[in-house]
């Protein structure tokens, strides 16, 4: 009889805000602020987790992370942020625009994630790992939780809805009219959501390729702390979050470069072309283009036949052999635009001549199941997903290294 695996998910004392501020806590990542928008933030708003990211005000201060500790401390002395006397779950809904998700917040031990556990479809950087990975140990801190998918399961579902049936602890809508909603279960909606996630064998990384690669590399560096063998992730099922498309633009290619390899495209073999600006069609399988070429490629034989997901079958067959793009990270021709931010029916004239951008049809959970499980990765940027969660929500204090 097969041994049960070990419980993937678990409570935790977290810290979270003081419930009056918690929506003027909550903040998007500081990457998607102009420095225009966080010198703003920083000036309005006190209560800003950003003031714990960027200390006293300076942008720069990011790298200097024991400040960053510091400034966490001076928030729990201020109140703005409490810690849990108890361990929990914490039930995190997001709703907006985009749609609805619901999941469970708590701590997957790295051990987990170094046995295959944790599903990846995105090769890391060693860099930015250990980079990373230096980062956490000197601050101690999960902010902001790694977004995990995972297969449906009608027990975590029925265990998530009676606590979502009650009351919730923060409710609160902010100015991008995404709407956050937590609930901290009491003693028996813990028991039920540990019971329910017993039965769920693995989870799938849909955001946070690197910090579980520099939690697992930390936790190696640094037996001795136990604490730190852990990080903090969203649990989601996969049916519920939210896909859109990753868009390419290829930008400073010479005249001729251009115009051989957009003739080369309406050739491709297992694809067809229609040319014309006819509304992007809602399909897997289709590339829209536009700019120096106008047009729908369809790829449905091609991806048929190479078992290759569009992303994949974009770099293999055009980006690679015909544009010479060989390293899609580090290229500085090829640049991408988050599906969030173009409609999804880009028009002829969003594009100049000169460019040529590929409108990427959205993957869905079963297709990065399948890529995962295969051992695949990913070009970069092949998946916009959302919900995209907000640092100082739920926090997981581990403690400094040293």
């Amino acid at each position: 009889m097969p041994t049960k695996p070990p419980l993937l998910l678990h409570a935790f004392a977290g810290v979270l805000p003081a419930r009056d501020k918690a929506h003027l806590v909550a903040t998007r990542s500081y990457l998607t602020y102009s420095n225009y928008e966080l010198k703003d933030k920083l000036a309005r708003n006190p209560y800003s987790y950003l003031h714990v990211i960027h200390p006293e005000g300076d942008l720069r201060s990011r790298f200097e992370w024991s400040a960053i500790r510091k400034a966490y401390g001076q928030f729990l002395e201020n109140g703005w942020l409490e810690a849990d006397a108890s361990e929990h779950y914490y039930v995190l809904r997001q709703s907006g625009p985009l749609g609805s998700c619901t999941g469970v917040v708590g701590l997957i031990p790295t051990t987990e994630a170094q046995r295959g556990r944790i599903k990846v479809h995105e090769a890391t950087l060693a860099d930015r790992e250990a980079l990373f990975a230096r980062y956490l140990s000197e601050v101690g801190l999960n902010a902001e939780p790694t977004l995990l998918g995972h297969a449906s399961n009608a027990q975590v579902d029925e265990a998530v809805g009676a606590v979502t049936a009650g009351p919730a602890d923060y409710d609160f809508t902010t100015a991008d009219g995404v709407r956050h909603t937590l609930w901290r279960p009491d003693a028996a909606g813990n028991a039920a959501i540990a019971a329910a996630f017993a039965t769920v064998p693995e989870a799938y990384i849909a955001d946070g390729h690197h910090r579980v690669a520099s939690s697992i590399r930390m936790s190696e560096a640094y037996a001795h702390h136990p604490k730190s063998h852990a990080f903090m992730a969203l649990m989601v099922p996969g049916d519920q979050l939210i896909f859109k498309g990753y868009h390419r633009v290829l930008r400073d290619i010479p005249q001729d470069e251009m115009a051989r390899g957009t003739a080369a495209i309406a050739g491709l073999e297992g694809a067809h072309w229609t040319p014309g600006d006819a509304a992007l069609p809602d399909s897997p399988t289709s590339i829209g283009l536009r700019g120096a070429a106008v047009g729908t490629l369809d790829i449905v034989d091609a991806l048929k036949t190479s078992g290759l997901t569009a992303s994949e079958w974009l770099q293999q067959h055009i980006l690679g052999p015909i544009f010479g793009i060989q390293e899609p990270r580090t290229d500085r021709r090829l640049h991408y635009i988050a599906g969030d931010l173009v409609s999804d029916d880009i028009s002829t004239t969003a594009t100049p001549a000169d460019q040529l951008c590929f409108v990427m049809p959205a993957m869905d959970f079963q297709s990065l199941r399948q890529v995962a499980d295969e051992g695949r990765h990913l070009p970069p940027k092949s998946t916009w997903i959302a919900p995209k969660l907000r640092s100082g929500l739920t926090l997981f204090d581990f403690g400094r290294t040293s």
